[in-house]
């Protein structure tokens, strides 16, 4: 077989790809993917977003091959390494937040997602969630499981998850008011608020149709969920780090996250994540 295509589909499974050009690429430079074939093409999605700063960036490259030539460690289970704590540092300063926090290490959005949902039920003791239909917060169990995508049907969320509609203005039925209205019924019903461990909340609706909330929707629903001693949990894996013309989406918005969650384009195309939370959570 010569044609790359083939022999992807012939050696790589199909758990996890999302095919939605007939593009077959054998390389990258700055802003721009090399098709087999040699032809060059425009990237305007960055590889779905981890390519933040394209491809071959001179800074990435000195930094991996530093890494490489003297490497402090292999793993942070084991050693404190010089990297991890001033990556750590760098997060904390840039990310708003109070008190003291800290930062916990992953490798993809779904584990940063997945390790969010555990700690935060091992240190408040509820085990309930709040989500969104359409949200995806990853592909492990436990991200899946607070996760709303339609694409997920075939998983069962986790049980005691609230999915509430993301409020949209192309479907006036999910308006900001709708919504609110709705969980304040589900906090007098069905959904104790006192159960609930934390909100998930995507600042910017990315897989489930890029999705801009109402403004103040988000904020309302943090102060809704404060009254209650609901931890408000802000997904930035996709759309963070200054793609929305703020270093975190959640900012256009004036939110105070509890945690905050990092994939992606932290890792500039590396398997690199981050969750950003209070000393006594984290």
């Amino acid at each position: 077989m010569s044609n790359l295509r083939e022999r992807d589909a012939a050696t790589i499974a199909q758990i996890g790809k999302l095919r939605f050009s007939p593009l077959s690429v054998v390389g990258g430079q700055g802003n721009r993917l090399i098709e087999e074939g040699g032809r060059s093409l425009l990237d305007l999605s960055g590889s779905a977003g981890p390519a933040i700063l394209g491809y071959g960036h001179p800074a990435i490259i000195e930094a991996v091959e530093a890494s490489i030539r003297d490497m402090a460690g292999a793993s942070l289970l084991l050693y404190p390494n010089e990297p991890a704590v001033s990556l750590a540092e760098r997060l904390l300063a840039i990310t708003p937040g109070n008190g003291e926090r800290r930062v916990w290490f992953g490798h993809s959005g779904s584990d940063a997602n997945d390790c969010a949902v555990r700690v935060l039920q091992a240190a408040t003791g509820r085990s309930r969630f709040i989500s969104f239909i359409g949200s995806y917060h990853g592909n492990l169990s436990g991200s899946m499981g607070i996760s709303g995508h339609t694409a997920m049907t075939h998983t069962l969320p986790r049980p005691g998850v609230l999915l509430l509609p993301y409020p949209d203005p192309y479907r006036p039925q999910f308006s900001a008011e709708a919504v609110l209205a709705l969980l304040d019924y589900q906090f007098e019903t069905t959904c104790p608020p006192h159960q609930v461990a934390a909100v998930f909340i995507e600042p910017l609706m990315s897989d489930g149709g890029l999705i801009v909330p109402p403004p103040g929707f988000l904020k309302a629903l943090q102060e809704r969920c404060r009254r209650h001693g609901i931890r408000i949990v802000v997904d930035e894996v996709k759309v963070g780090l200054a793609r929305s013309g703020m270093m975190h989406c959640f900012q256009h918005e004036g939110l105070t996250p509890d945690l905050v969650v990092f994939g992606k384009g932290i890792g500039g195309g590396l398997p690199l994540s981050a969750v950003i939370g209070p000393k006594e959570i984290m």
